[in-house]
């Protein structure tokens, strides 16, 4: 038998994501994947600014862009009706610049090339990760999670006891069903094929590099790589078209119909179908099982959200995991997880659902009526959270606010200013993850004493960070963005989003950040 406190069923993009922050947290973890090992296939690619920033706090963030897809980030978006024809559109870049919102920028680093640094250095920190490893069954009380897990290289069997269970096994995995989970939405909106391909295309169009570009005569995207490329593109099976007619021949004409030459040379090397799908799952939780990823949500990858989202979905879970198995939160602040990212991933789904409605044809006509499409930074950066853990001290007017003229409010992220730190300015988000974070303005010395009275009174940390003295650049910013006087303060949560705010003194600060602290679940020392 193993003793675990975590146990993750899906090793993947979102599991291994999710595995990483647990054992960061010293928070024991076992990871159970039924395939061989890690993927081949592209799959995700754009890890969005925020991403980004959460790989940072991971400290995975130079390796991944030392691993990074070529050239991908310096090339743009295009559109035209092949590559060879000579009225190329060119659409930008995928993300704009967002260096005032994060010192974290977007990356490109396909799926098949950032699971290994996730299982490496996941591993590398504790996590018992298991490949080839399917979970049999599973069973949970009040106490515990008790888990059958078969090692299909060798047929043996093992028995997990684990605190708690995540489901990241993806759209057609089985423990949401296990779970009793049903789900909602249009459900599987088209068929498409990715072919991985060698070939000698240069990736340039009328001299530019491009990232990918839309060949609007196969209805299909081509996206070069340093090594392969990938051709995806819609068939139909109410046309006779099956994945096993995608084989070497096929592929070369399709390739050469992209590419709007007869001389190119394109040899097959991988050839996977995939649904474009739209699922949400009525609850993200069930008991002492919690579903994160594709196996919670399932969005189209227009604007690049789904896997995004999953990787946003583990760092909210890991930190109310740690704070709860260590008896510094009360088991309550894990309902907040489905309450905070439920509502994020209805309404990324929207947007990618809108985006795939301008986009794409749509031949199965079951695409819902798209909603006004946002700003990706909006996205990206300024989702705000109705509820959960948080005090609110306004209510939220939408889903997502312009983060480049953020709000503050509670519920949101918490926006980047650069902070002077150990003697030297960093980006504040660098200096949240450990535990709670009391930011106070230049006139904020009652609530440091506040916060270091409550650091002795809670179990979890609780630092106090001043902004800086009255005057201070780093001060009036803080002021600014997060919407406070002087003699204000905001908590701040270890995954960077706020609590609490308070946007001027208080008459009892401690009175005032404990009654905070204690409606987010956290439990006293006595």
């Amino acid at each position: 038998m193993t003793r675990t406190s975590v146990l993750v069923v899906g090793g993947s993009l979102n599991g291994l994501s999710l595995a990483l922050f647990l054992a960061r947290r010293r928070v024991g973890c076992t990871v159970v994947e039924r395939h061989p090992a890690t993927t081949v296939q592209y799959k995700f690619a754009g890890i969005s600014p925020r991403s980004m920033e959460i790989y940072r706090g991971a400290g995975i963030e130079q390796e991944i862009r030392e691993r990074r897809t070529g050239d991908q980030k310096g090339g743009e978006i295009a559109r035209a009706r092949s590559l060879a024809d000579p009225d190329v559109r060119f659409l930008g870049k995928p993300w704009s610049d967002m260096s005032d919102l994060s010192a974290a920028s977007a990356e490109t680093c396909d799926q098949d090339r950032l699971e290994p640094i996730l299982r490496a250095h996941a591993e590398r920190l504790g996590a018992d990760v298991r490949f080839h490893t399917e979970l049999v069954s599973f069973t949970q009380d009040e106490h515990a999670v008790l888990a059958r897990v078969r090692d299909l290289g060798t047929g043996r069997e093992d028995v997990v006891e684990a605190d708690y269970l995540v489901a990241a096994d993806g759209i057609g995995g089985r423990t949401r069903e296990s779970l009793g989970i049903e789900r909602t939405g249009p459900g599987v909106l088209q068929h498409w094929m990715n072919l991985i391909f060698d070939t000698d295309l240069e990736p340039f169009l009328k001299g530019r590099r491009f990232t990918s570009c839309f060949v609007t005569d196969l209805n299909a995207t081509v996206t070069p790589r340093e090594d392969h490329w990938l051709l995806a593109l819609q068939y139909r099976p109410e046309r006779g078209e099956s994945p096993e007619g995608f084989d070497a021949a096929r592929t070369a004409e399709l390739v050469r119909r992209a590419a709007g030459r007869s001389d190119v040379r394109a040899e097959l090397f991988d050839a996977r179908a995939w649904d474009v799908t739209a699922w949400l799952a009525e609850r993200f939780r069930e008991g002492r099982a919690f579903l994160l990823g594709d196996a919670a949500h399932s969005m189209p990858p227009t604007g690049a959200f789904g896997g995004n989202t999953g990787i946003h979905d583990g760092h909210n879970l890991a930190w109310k995991l740690e704070l709860v198995l260590g008896r510094a939160a009360r088991p309550g602040l894990l309902e907040s997880y489905q309450i905070e990212r439920r509502y994020v991933a209805e309404h990324s789904l929207a947007q990618a659902l809108a985006r795939l409605a301008a986009w794409f044809e749509d031949p199965s006509k079951r695409l819902p009526a798209p909603v006004p499409i946002v700003d990706d930074a909006a996205v990206i950066f300024g989702y705000v959270y109705p509820g959960g853990a948080l005090v609110a001290d306004a209510a939220a007017s939408a889903a997502f606010e312009n983060p480049h003229e953020p709000t503050g409010r509670p519920g949101s992220r918490a926006p980047h200013f650069m902070i002077e730190h150990a003697g030297s300015f960093v980006p504040v988000h660098d200096c949240f993850g450990a535990g709670f974070v009391l930011l106070t303005g230049a006139a904020g010395q009652r609530w440091s004493e506040a916060a270091a009275n409550a650091d002795r009174r809670f179990a979890a940390s609780i630092r106090c960070l001043p902004a800086g003295p009255r005057g201070h650049a780093a001060a009036r910013r803080f002021e600014e963005v997060y919407h406070v006087e002087a003699d204000g303060a905001v908590l701040v949560r270890p995954d960077g989003h706020i609590a609490w705010r308070a946007q001027r003194a208080a008459r009892d600060p401690e009175a005032e950040l404990a009654g905070a602290l204690e409606a987010v679940h956290l439990c006293s020392r006595d």
